[in-house]
């Protein structure tokens, strides 16, 4: 009789062991998409305008589009900061960028007069140390240059991949990955665990600004800076928060499921938001891992209602053979240009 307690704890606890496997797996499953595939099409023409190691990041300003360049393989000599006007023209590498800079996701901040741009960019050097790296644009509008304003490292800055300027000095983070512990890489990396964290820095030092998100790829300001838009690679979904300005606390104010991992994000002038992200994220690793396994490209316009994503529309999508993988997508008027930071091409298409 007195063995008979202990053996249905144990199959209790077996059993609950057993639910708690079948749930990750689950997660899994969905986080990553596995089942899901990319609905082709798009109601317009592409051509090639550049070709570079990768398009990690666009951002567009002053007639110009800003492009972060270097392929997520590893690092290239051509990796720099580029630029091309959004009326057409050759896409041209910057100079004033570090010697040892190979950028991730890239942000812009205009200067209230409409004089000043600044542009951040998260920086992976070959080393493997990341830092955020700063600068000014010089002449935007013309022939830009970037003049170099500083670098910021940290401890906090385990896995960024995009930035957010709030001010020259002042920007938010997205940490793809926030943990230090080995143990939980794996199931941060396919999302049966959350492991992603936004960081705010406030000119001085960093803090935790949102943390429990899955796979934070992308971040954005809208509504003039009231609320920053968080994409979710392993959530499948936008998250927005309010932000208080002076403190950069972030509560959050809506979420939205796009049927992709979001990996970068872009606004209009419209104040609509382009998100381009994978449906099927083992299709992506793959092509990762090996070029010669094109994964599919995916584009959504996404309505925004007071700072928070409300509907999300495909514009584009195809099976990886004109580009695959795509990374992020800007549009100006009635064109879009659509990069991938794993395919060696910028497309420049018409709407």
């Amino acid at each position: 009789m007195r063995l008979g307690r202990p053996r249905r704890i144990g199959r209790a606890l077996a059993t609950l062991a057993i639910v708690a496997l079948v749930s990750a797996a689950a997660r899994a499953v969905w986080s990553n998409g596995v089942f899901s595939s990319v609905p082709t099409g798009f109601l317009g023409s592409c051509k090639v305008a550049g070709t570079v190691p990768g398009v990690q990041d666009i951002e567009a300003a002053n007639g110009m589009a800003f492009v972060s360049v270097s392929n997520a393989r590893g690092p290239n000599a051509a990796d720099g900061i580029y630029a091309s006007p959004l009326a057409g023209g050759e896409l041209r590498k910057l100079s004033g960028s570090p010697r040892d800079f190979h950028p991730r996701g890239i942000g812009l901040y205009r200067t209230p007069d409409g004089k000043g741009l600044f542009l951040m960019a998260v920086n992976k050097r070959s080393t493997g140390r990341f830092s955020i790296d700063s600068f000014e644009v010089t002449d935007p509008a013309g022939t830009p240059a970037l003049v170099a304003q500083g670098t910021i490292e940290g401890g906090m800055l385990i896995n960024p991949q995009d930035v957010a300027p709030a001010s020259p000095v002042s920007f938010y983070v997205a940490n793809g990955t926030a943990g230090k512990n080995p143990l939980l890489h794996i199931p941060q990396t396919y999302g049966v665990i959350p492991g992603g964290n936004v960081l705010f820095f406030n000119g001085m030092m960093f803090k935790e600004a949102a943390d429990g998100l899955y796979g934070t790829r992308s971040l954005i300001l809208t509504g003039g800076g009231t609320h920053l838009v968080v994409g979710g690679l392993l959530s499948r979904s936008l998250t927005s928060f309010s932000r208080e300005p002076f403190s950069g606390d972030l509560t959050e104010a809506g979420t939205l499921l796009v049927g992709a991992g979001p990996e970068k994000l872009s606004l209009d002038a419209q104040g609509q938001l382009w998100v381009a992200g994978h449906a099927n994220l083992a299709d992506w690793r793959a092509y990762n891992a090996d070029p010669a396994k094109r994964s599919p490209s995916q584009l959504f316009r996404v309505s925004l209602l007071n700072g928070v994503p409300q509907e999300a529309e495909q514009i584009y999508g195809n099976d990886g053979r004109e580009l695959a993988g795509a990374s992020v997508g800007v549009s100006a008027g009635k064109r879009l240009l659509i990069g991938s930071s794993l395919d060696g091409k910028l497309l420049d298409c018409t709407q």
